[in-house]
């Protein structure tokens, strides 16, 4: 940082340096970021400080690293360690793909369609990354068991933790595959957030999310598509008659996917749903 080490400084100096250090890297709500990575800080029991107390060293030097990393864009969740996702609260990891609101709303989709299928139903997670779409699957319904897979260990290590914590062992099983290359069996409902980013468009990607989420979660070819036409184009076969497919999609792209998805691959019903933000973002069919 370009302020050097110095006395123990008040909580009042301390907030006013994370703030004019944070405003100075662009990052929105300063001031309100600055309080968060100061009770970030004080992570131990600590009696309430008034802006006057002195801040003890101990926890000033942990106060600076916060906002010099936080400074560099490193997304809050990643500092916390953690994010709140719908009514529950995920690890995340550096590495793992930190999950939207967007996909939230997803779930919600997904959760709604969980309730309607018949006794005893599976359902398939492509690419759970931290576990957060097939966690709320299963939370939808306790009669469902829900596969969720990834192609990373270090993502299948994070939805594993996430997996114990919330008491689902047993109703999500974790498995290493690309999309459906260790996948056999049938389903009554596929989901999945995979890669639809333009190749050419990471590079102007917000820096919190062009350096710390994993490309390969980002990339989704020269077009955006790639990962999404594979999706479409496998998942019949591993869906019952009337399943479900539920896939986020990034705002533009839903006419070139439902294009693609009415040319004979078997789905039928196929629309495209809006988020709240009033932009494509849900693929939605099911399998003749």
């Amino acid at each position: 940082m370009r302020e050097g080490a110095r006395r123990s400084w008040k909580v009042r100096e301390a907030l006013a340096f994370a703030h004019r250090e944070l405003a100075s890297a662009g990052v929105a709500q300063p001031a309100r970021e600055a309080r968060r990575l100061l009770a970030l800080a004080l992570v131990e029991p600590f009696p309430a400080l008034g802006p006057d107390d002195p801040l003890p060293r101990f926890y000033l030097r942990r106060f600076r690293s916060l906002v010099e990393c936080r400074r560099r864009g490193v997304p809050f969740p990643l500092l916390e360690g953690r994010v709140g996702f719908l009514d529950f609260e995920l690890k995340v990891r550096p590495g793992v793909f930190v999950p939207r609101p967007e996909t939230e709303e997803l779930a919600e989709r997904a959760m709604a369609v969980a309730r309607t299928l018949p006794p005893q139903p599976k359902a398939l997670d492509l690419g759970t990354g931290t576990g957060a779409l097939a966690i709320a699957i299963a939370r939808a319904r306790p009669d469902i068991k829900v596969l969720a897979v990834d192609r990373s260990q270090k993502a299948l290590s994070c939805a594993a933790w996430n997996v114990r914590s919330l008491g689902l062992v047993g109703r999500v099983e974790l498995r290493r595959s690309s999309w459906f290359s260790a996948i056999e069996g049938k389903f009554h409902l596929i989901v999945a957030n995979p890669p639809y980013i333009p190749r050419k468009a990471l590079p102007k990607l917000p820096r919190e999310v062009r350096n710390f989420d994993p490309r390969a979660a980002l990339d989704g070819g020269e077009g955006g598509l790639r990962a999404i036409k594979h999706i479409v184009a496998h998942a019949p076969r591993y869906l019952h008659q009337g399943g479900w497919l539920l896939i986020e999609i990034g705002d533009g792209q839903g006419k070139e996917v439902m294009r693609f998805a009415q040319e004979g691959v078997g789905l039928v019903e196929t629309e495209v749903e809006r988020d709240l933000a009033g932009k494509e973002r849900f693929f939605l069919a099911r399998c003749r």
